[in-house]
Order: C-alpha cells, then structure tokens, then sequence
C-alpha cells in the first residue's frame, strides 16, 4: 500500500469514527503535499462540514471541483454548504448542474428536494423527494412488499398500509394525511414506532395503528407515510393544517395532573433546548443562555428534555421527564401548560398537533418545513416562530423570546 493510499483511509478511517479533529490535521497536512489531487480536497471538505466551518468546507469542495469538475459528490456537498450560508439559490443552481451531467444522481436529487421546499414549492419538492429511498445512507429502510405501491388510484373499499419513515417529528407532522385515506373510501394501517401508537390511536375511524414489527393483516396497497403529500397533489395553500388532529389518551391526564404542581403560578411554560447533532447540529442552544428567561416572574419552567443527559439552564425548573413512558405521556404533560419554547425537535411537532401555543426557535439554515422567512408556520397554525438572523447566534433569539414573553404576559 502507498503512503498516499495509507493517508486515504486513515483519514477516512477518523472521519467515520468521529474523530474530526485529527481528520482534518491529517487532510491538511496531504493537500500541501499532493495539492492536485480533488479526492483529498473533497475528503476535507467533508470533514470541515462536520466541524461546522462551512465557510473553509466550501473553500475545499470550489477547489475539488476546480481540479476535478465530475466530481458531483463535491458539488451536492457544497450546495448544502450554500444552503446552510443561506445562498439557497446557488445551491439550487449547483444540484441542477449535477442533474444535467447525471440525471439519476440521488444525493444530487434529495438536496434539490429539499431546497425546493424550503422554497415552498411544494409540487416539485415533494415530487423529487421520492428519489430518497436511492439516496446512499438513507435513514430509514426500504421495505419490500408483494402488494404494490399505491399510486394514486381509487381505494373505495381497499385496505392500505401506510408505514412511517425517518423520526418521530416527522410522523407526528405527516400523519394528518391518514384521515384523507379514510376519506377516499380506504380501510388504513398504520404501523409506525412503538412510542407513538397510543396517541396515534386517536386518529380516528378507519384507521388502525400497529408498532412496529407486528403482525400485518391482509393489505391491498403499501405507502410509505412521507410520500402521501406528492401522491394527494399537497402545495403549501392546500395542507390540511387543522389542530389539534391528534387527542391526548384521557387515562393518561390525571396523573400529570397530579404531579405537575404550579396552580399558584400565572403560567407555565414547558422548555426543550437540545436536540440530536444529527442530522443537524444546529437544533441546540447553550443552556446557559436560557438564564435570560428567569426575568419572567410568576413562571413555572417545566423541562421538556427526554433522551440524552444535557446541561441544563440555570432556572427553577421542574424536572419530571424521568416519568415520561411513550409520547402520550409527553402530550398528557403537554396539555398541563399554556405555552411550550422549543428548539426543532419532535417536542415541537407534537406541540403542534395538539394546538399547543409553541415557540420555535430556528436556526439560520432552516429544516425545509420551516420555510425561508416569517413567524407564521403553514403546518401549525398555533406556533410562532423566532428565526437566527446569523449561523450559530442564539442569544438574540432567546432575548426576543424574553422580550415577547414580558409583552404578551398571557404567553400564547
């Protein structure tokens, strides 16, 4: 093996492990000894992206393109860098110039996908993001069924099974087209994550929800969740955007009733503030900066942050998350309080669903469901979005928050 060819999968190596820092050391180092090679350019760049210096990582992927332009992994990865610097249009321009060369290229397909509907353009986005199942790395697998997919046709008196995909935000937000089924004359399915099966059975009539992994009864036609938008002809006017569409199990609410204490209190406000790194890093804000908040007065601040151990704010805030089951209870706890401040994350789309006034706070290189500008969301029309006006500023946003909570004391 040659030194150049160690250097490839070393690097490589620590780029899979997490080990960003060294990669880079590494790649730095190689690209001043082999400066034409577009591999070792692109490779970095990779790693910049990781790293969150978008603007060096565009920097390296312009210098792989130069030195090799059909090198189209390059330019799909530096029109996510584009997209996340807010140059949405270039990014465009750099996946369509992928497409012309390369008209089955799925990476190249999936960010046009996404940045059409970060636009709004929801006919032509939600039609390109089919290409996801092709798509290297896909989050989700592919499912394999002798019934056929359904394409639109006529389901009077047909059972369909419809599957859910990718997260648990993503469910939550697509399952308000289920009921749409129903009303085509179909007999619906539902299988999707176990945590979530007790609140979607409250999706009404014609609609049974299964976990993951049961037992499936005879089935006519087979969807997955995310593609029923492209197939019922949604645009950005037409999404069926009434709320609350899913209802919080009635057993469930004396017992959060119970333990939730803040009777003596104008107001309490639920706060979740960390989110996965992946997909996207920027879903988190410092804890510390959550401090600006406790110059609202009269406030009972309730964590709303399940999963991972994080740092937490310096507030007086009740912790009862430990006592969190499956996304009922969530919704059970959901439904104790008047307002809930979320950074993008599943707690923000079942605040959503259930009509919760939600405050969202979005990153400057907005999830394509946020759109590009405004307050007003076309998914949930009881939340209110604050919006980063530069990458990785989160101490204006919280301070927004702060100053419309001191006025609009009712929260909502």
């Amino acid at each position: 093996m040659g030194e150049l060819e160690k250097i490839m999968r070393e690097g490589a190596a620590l780029h899979e492990a997490g080990r960003y820092d060294e990669a880079l050391s590494l790649y730095d180092e190689a690209v001043g000894r082999w400066p034409t090679l577009a591999l070792l350019w692109n490779n970095r760049g990779n790693t910049l992206l990781e790293l969150g210096f978008i603007d060096q990582a565009v920097k390296s992927y312009q210098q792989a393109l130069q030195l090799a332009p059909s090198l189209h992994d390059s330019r799909v990865a530096l029109s996510t860098c584009l997209q996340m610097q807010g140059e949405v249009q270039q990014a465009l321009v750099e996946c369509a110039k992928v497409l012309k060369a390369s008209p089955n290229h799925a990476e190249a397909h999936w960010n046009y996908a996404l940045l059409l509907l970060l636009q709004g353009n929801y006919t032509a986005g939600f039609r390109e993001y089919e290409w996801r199942w092709k798509k290297r790395r896909f989050t989700s697998p592919v499912r394999e069924f002798s019934q056929p997919r359904w394409s639109g046709g006529d389901l009077s008196a047909k059972t369909i099974l419809i599957y859910a995909e990718q997260g648990f935000g993503d469910t939550l937000q697509f399952c308000r087209y289920l009921p749409l089924l129903v009303e085509r004359g179909a007999e619906v399915l539902f299988e999707c994550h176990p945590p979530l099966v007790p609140l979607m059975q409250s999706l009404g009539a014609g609609i049974t929800v299964l976990p993951f992994g049961r037992d499936l009864t005879d089935f006519d036609y087979q969807l997955p969740l995310l593609s029923l938008p492209y197939l019922l002809g949604s645009t950005l006017e037409t999404i069926p955007a009434v709320v609350p569409y899913l209802t919080t199990p009635a057993a469930r609410l004396p017992f959060w009733q119970s333990v939730l204490p803040g009777d003596n209190v104008s107001k309490r406000i639920g706060l979740c503030w960390s989110g996965k790194r992946y997909p996207d890093p920027g879903r988190s804000l410092p804890a510390a900066l959550l401090a600006q908040l406790a110059s609202c007065t009269g406030t009972l601040w309730v964590s709303l942050q399940v999963g991972e151990p994080v740092e937490k704010p310096a507030l007086p805030m009740v912790d009862l998350t430990m006592l969190v089951q499956d996304f009922a209870d969530t919704a059970a706890l959901l439904e104790r309080l008047d307002l809930v401040i979320t950074i993008d994350t599943a707690v923000a789309h079942l605040a959503g669903v259930l009509g919760k006034p939600t405050w969202l706070l979005v990153p400057f290189a907005p999830d394509w469901r946020w759109g590009l500008s405004g307050e007003q969301c076309c998914w949930y029309p009881n939340m209110r979005l604050f919006r980063q006006s530069e990458p990785g500023e989160w101490d204006p946003v919280v301070a927004a928050v702060v100053k419309a909570l001191h006025d609009s004391p009712a929260a909502g």
